[in-house]
């Protein structure tokens, strides 16, 4: 059996023939599946004129023929006047004459074109752009003209131009970095080479002061044999035989000399404690100006400059002449050819000095040369230890840093001025005397004394001056010893203690005596060249404080000042000036 048709007389799926609507609707479809759209025939130019880049176009000779919306808004170019010579109306004239040139080159080989030129634009902005064009030919190859688009370069040349700068900053942060780095170092190679110095100082100071504690020791034995030797049989020499006693000086003086070198190396390493003095600066440079006149050479003059009724000043009169001595064979050294070395000195007020010096009166002494002078870096570094811009067999570069500590610890300055080829001058500002020093309160002070002292050369030099001088003497070899003699209720009214032992140190000895015997007056000598360390500590303890080598005259000096029981007070303990100044 034959289905029956459909409604409509057609099979399901198939175009119906008698509907030409349904037909081409149905086929259409179809169609624009076998083939791609095509857009109308104004769609491009639309495009083109709404579109937001710089578009334009030329024909085969060149002129401008077309500029899009946004082309003639950014420029202020007017459609009227596309035909007419708008390169010239948009270019700047050196810009122009590139413009052509590069175009017709274009327009030559039928080619691309591309350029890149500042335009301003219709607001008066200067811009850069770059233009961009492919040939346009037609059917038989000839060309019809270009047509491209121009493109703002502003942002990208200020982001290159802020690159370059940041480039040109960065290498300049470098190299500023760089040399800040090499400044920092060379400070540090400076502060090391500073460093290695002090250290050599603080090396050469312990050594000094360990020679010195065992060279003043063997003086202290020397000086004393001698003294002792004079009060025992100084007459009895005399008469002996001819030239005893000037042997016996000469003796004195070579270990009174050989005491002066060890203060002299404290002095090096800055620990000792001066023996200051009162000195006339006149009657010391005219002394002075007599032995270096013969001995620093005969192509050198030794001037005088020193006025008339100046004050005394206080320091230590050995080193202030070794001192001296050595900056005028310095100002020597400075005038190979020969010239004038002026010892000078005048009063000199010090007021808020910057550079400081406490304000007073001083004593200002001075060593000019007419020498070479020194340049500034010299200058700046001439109290450094160990420079020096000597031959290595001619200096060692601790002359004027000596002289610098030495002034510093007579409570004055150390001041070098120097010009190159003018010469230099070396000034020493040291404090005026206050004025005559009270004489010491006299009378004998009798009564029991102990002596304390690892030494017995030093034992039996102490015990013949107290001897002497009325006491009663018992003797210990350390600290041990000491207190076992206090502790057995021996009398005793004095305890002398040197300060270096073995064991038991005398500031330990002296405070632990005082334990068992309160009150106990106790007197401490010491060689180590640490009296400005010691001295407050003898000043609050209440002790007299003396340096080895001591004479008999010293030492009968303190012990007649001394507050012993029933006896006068005198010093009531520490000591600070003693026949020569402080001990």
């Amino acid at each position: 059996m034959r289905p029956a048709p459909s409604q409509g007389g057609h099979r399901p799926g198939e175009a119906r023939t008698g509907d030409p609507a349904r037909a081409e609707a149905g086929a259409a479809p179809a169609a624009a599946r076998r083939r791609p759209a095509r857009a109308p025939a104004a769609w491009p130019a639309h495009l083109a004129e709404e579109a937001p880049t710089l578009l334009w176009a030329s024909d085969a000779e060149g002129r401008l023929v077309h500029a899009n919306r946004r082309f003639q808004s950014v420029f202020g170019l007017p459609a009227g006047a596309l035909r007419e010579d708008a390169w010239q109306r948009l270019l700047e004239p050196e810009a122009l004459v590139r413009f052509r040139a590069e175009l017709a080159a274009a327009i030559a080989v039928r080619g691309p074109f591309r350029i890149e030129v500042p335009l301003r634009t219709a607001g008066g902005a200067r811009h850069w752009y770059r233009w961009e064009a492919a040939p346009s030919l037609g059917p038989d190859g000839a060309l019809l003209g270009h047509a491209g688009c121009c493109t703002d370069l502003s942002e990208a040349r200020e982001a290159e131009a802020a690159l370059r700068e940041l480039n040109a900053t960065l290498e300049r942060r470098i190299a500023e970095r760089t040399a800040q780095l090499a400044a920092e170092a060379a400070a540090r190679s400076a502060a090391q080479d500073r460093l290695r110095h002090a250290q050599k100082l603080e090396a050469l100071g312990q050594l000094a002061g360990g020679v010195a504690h065992d060279f003043n020791n063997v003086s202290a034995a020397v000086l004393a044999g001698i003294a002792l030797l004079g009060q025992r049989h100084g007459q009895a020499l005399a008469g002996a035989a001819p030239g005893t006693a000037r042997l016996l000086a000469e003796l004195r003086e070579v270990a009174e000399r050989g005491a002066a070198i060890s203060r002299r190396m404290l002095a090096f390493a800055r620990r000792e404690e001066l023996r200051a003095a009162e000195i006339d600066p006149t009657e010391l440079l005219r002394n002075l100006q007599a032995i270096l006149a013969n001995a620093i050479g005969p192509v050198v003059r030794v001037a005088l400059d020193v006025p008339a009724a100046l004050p005394a000043l206080r320091a230590d009169r050995a080193q202030l002449e070794t001192t001296l001595i050595n900056l005028a064979v310095n100002a020597r050294d400075a005038m190979p050819g020969g010239g004038t070395v002026t010892l000078g000195a005048a009063v000199a007020e010090a007021g808020a000095d910057p550079a400081g010096l406490a304000p007073g009166r001083y004593v200002r002494l001075w060593v000019a040369d007419t020498g070479t002078g020194m340049e500034p870096a010299v200058l700046s570094r001439a109290t450094e230890p160990f420079f020096t811009t000597k031959p290595r067999d001619r200096g060692t570069g601790l002359g004027l840093s000596m002289a610098d500590g030495f002034a510093a610890q007579s409570g004055g300055q150390l001041r070098i001025e120097s010009r190159p080829g003018l010469g230099t001058t070396v000034s020493l500002w040291l404090p005026c005397a206050a004025g005559q020093r009270p004489a010491l309160a006299g009378g004998e002070a009798r009564g029991r004394a102990l002596i304390v002292d690892d030494q017995p050369m030093m034992r039996r030099f102490l015990t013949e001056c107290l001897g002497r001088e009325g006491w009663e003497v018992a003797e210990a070899e350390d600290g041990g010893q000491a207190l076992l003699h206090l502790e057995s209720g021996a009398p005793c009214d004095l305890l002398i203690s040197d300060l270096a032992m073995p064991g038991m140190d005398g500031t330990a000895l002296i405070q632990t005596a005082r334990l068992r015997r309160p009150g106990l007056v106790a007197m401490l000598l010491t060689g180590t060249g640490r009296m400005a360390e010691l001295a407050p500590l003898a000043e609050r303890g209440g002790y007299a404080l003396l340096r080895k080598p001591v004479s008999p005259a010293e030492l009968a000096a303190c012990l007649a000042g001394l507050a012993l029981p029933g006896g006068a007070a005198g010093c009531g303990g520490w000591r600070s000036d003693l026949n020569a100044g402080p001990l």
